[in-house]
């Protein structure tokens, strides 16, 4: 847990000096972006695999983005967001399924190679691919889980205790102790950028991310019903359509305008001669 804390302020502190390095060129872009997602959790060890089988799990993602133009078409991206993910898995010779919904908050940096080309006549483009390292903060989850009759639960990021809190049974709640809150990937993209107006583009991404940390163990999972199953030895695989607004800021053309207009304004009117 350290590591993973100490791992992600080093990315925010890189991600933040080049920020501020490149804000100094007074060139950037900001938009916003969202789309669909599907995910796949994917169970480390081969064995333990003839026990489950996966199934993809839809989902969503949205986040605000700012790029920095670097040199040769080269670009430095960097966004953050939330996404809606989760597992979709089935135990038990495929009678139960245990159906769960996560929600992450995400940070990521990209390395951005961007390329000419003419959607239309007289409409310039660029296709990109583009290359980061992600991050993302396990926030919450719930699902449902059962064979005919489903049990809906909510995530308790906490060790089952030996009896029910309360007076009640706690059916209602999936325990997830010793799991990895924080999750480390690598983001692969391509996409188009397309002009609207003077200073606004659209794009559209396609995104592949390769979960590199898993959720938990084997046994990280707990839910107080005999013959309940799952291995959270897992990581994640997940692919993002995205569309986004952007917005192009150059502070450099504004002051020069802005010197303009106060020159002509300080400019003394030149009398005429009778």
């Amino acid at each position: 847990m350290k590591k993973s804390i100490g791992a992600l302020l080093l990315l925010l502190t890189i991600q933040f000096s080049i920020i501020a390095k490149r804000s100094l060129a007074q060139e950037f872009s900001i938009g916003v972006k969202a789309g669909p997602l599907v995910s796949l959790s994917v169970i480390a060890d081969k064995f333990d695999r003839e026990n489950f089988s996966q199934r993809p799990k839809l989902g969503y993602a949205g986040a605000a983005m700012i790029s920095f133009p670097l040199k040769d078409n080269y670009y430095f991206v960097t966004e953050a967001g939330l996404s809606q993910r989760g597992r979709k898995i089935l135990s038990n010779d495929n009678t139960w399924t245990n159906n769960a919904t996560y929600l992450f908050a995400d940070a990521n940096m990209l390395l951005r190679k961007a390329f000419n080309f003419d959607l239309k006549e007289n409409i310039p483009s660029k296709w990109f691919v583009n290359i980061g390292p992600h991050v993302s903060y396990w926030m919450s989850g719930q699902g449902k889980i059962g064979a005919n009759n489903s049990q809906r639960y909510i995530v308790v990021f906490e060790t089952m205790p030996l009896q029910p809190p309360g007076t009640g049974p706690d059916f209602d709640k999936m325990y997830l102790s010793d799991v990895n809150r924080w999750l480390f990937g690598v983001d692969i993209g391509v996409g188009f950028v397309a002009p609207l107006l003077r200073k606004q583009k659209i794009m559209t991404e396609l995104r592949f991310t390769s979960g590199h940390t898993f959720y938990g163990d084997t046994n990280s999972a707990q839910w107080r019903v005999l013959g309940f199953v799952d291995n959270l030895r897992s990581n994640e695989k997940f692919l993002t359509l995205t569309t986004a607004f952007i917005l192009e800021y150059n502070l450099k053309e504004g002051k020069m305008g802005k010197s303009t207009k106060d020159k002509e304004v300080k400019r003394k009117p030149v009398k005429k001669r009778r």
